[in-house]
């Protein structure tokens, strides 16, 4: 695990990856522990937005062109 910040590409790479995953894996949703070096990270990924959650209150990644 590297502590270096991203850089724009890493980044734009990441949203890419982030997209084709959710495209191509993601059935209902799926909620992962992200170990980093200063303590864990808890995602959720789901394909409806979450009760309480307005949908401005998500920052929307740049899409991908196919």
């Amino acid at each position: 695990m590297t502590g270096a910040p991203m850089n724009q590409a890493d980044r734009e790479l990441f949203f890419r990856l982030l997209q084709r995953w959710c495209t191509s894996e993601l059935d209902q949703f799926e909620h992962l522990t992200i170990p980093t070096r200063w303590g864990e990270v808890y995602a959720s990924f789901s394909r409806e937005l979450p009760p309480d959650h307005p949908a401005e209150m998500f920052r929307p990644i740049p899409a991908d062109p196919e």
